[in-house]
C-alpha cells in the first residue's frame, strides 16, 4: 500500500470539495474513497482483498483495553 504526501492528502481534499462544495458528508466519502484508490492503485484486485480482509479483522478484534476494564 502507497503511503501519501501531506500534499496528495491535500490535493485530495480540494478536489472533493470542488465536487462537492456543499456537502461535508459527501466530502468524506469520496476523500476515504480517493485515498484508498490512490493508496492501492498497482495492487492486484486479489491483493486488494487481501488487505482490507485484514484491517476488518483487526476493527473486529477486541482492543486489549476492553479486556483490561473487564
Amino acid at each position: 500500500m502507497k503511503n501519501l504526501t501531506e500534499t496528495e492528502k491535500q490535493q485530495i481534499w480540494e478536489e472533493v470539495r470542488r465536487e462537492f462544495p456543499d456537502d461535508a458528508v459527501m466530502q468524506e466519502i469520496h476523500y476515504v474513497r480517493l485515498l484508498h484508490y490512490r493508496q492501492t492503485k498497482g495492487l492486484s484486485a486479489q491483493e486488494r482483498v487481501r488487505l482490507f480482509a485484514r484491517a476488518t479483522e483487526r476493527a473486529r478484534a477486541p482492543s486489549q483495553t476492553a479486556s483490561i476494564i473487564s
